[in-house]
């Protein structure tokens, strides 16, 4: 399997307090595992992940004491299973508490969706270029 853990994400995740950590660890290798050839690093002080673009991000919110599952283009992603909040526009983000157990399927559908999007607008974005 190919995984290219990025080692500022390593030290991001491992400075967080224990059940926090076991939440971003477990966040992080469902999208390992869903989203092949995915780029990790950090931006904005916290894991993103990349693939035809900005796909998603991973952070501990201390504001709201919960760890957020963020997506860029989260308004055009059909909010199936109702997990996405409705505090920002663009970006939508799902929120767990910390050490919750988290919902597998239901996240790899939102990063499979995530996918999609980035795809169809790398493409539309390659054959602009090519004008």
């Amino acid at each position: 399997m190919d995984r290219r853990y990025s080692s500022a994400v390593d030290n991001y995740i491992f400075a967080q307090r224990d059940d926090v950590k076991l939440t971003l660890e477990v966040l992080r290798d469902i999208i390992f595992e869903t989203v092949k050839a995915v780029e990790e690093s950090i931006k904005w002080n916290c894991p993103f992940y990349c693939k035809d673009g900005l796909l998603c991000y991973i952070n501990y919110e201390k504001k709201t004491k919960k760890v957020i599952l963020g997506f860029v283009e989260g308004a055009s992603i059909n909010d199936k299973y109702k997990l996405f909040s409705d505090d920002t526009a663009h970006i939508k983000k799902v929120y767990f508490e910390a050490a919750e157990k988290i919902p597998v399927a239901k996240v790899k559908y939102y990063l499979r969706e995530a996918m999609a999007i980035n795809k169809v607008k790398s493409k539309n974005f390659m054959s602009i270029r090519k004008k």
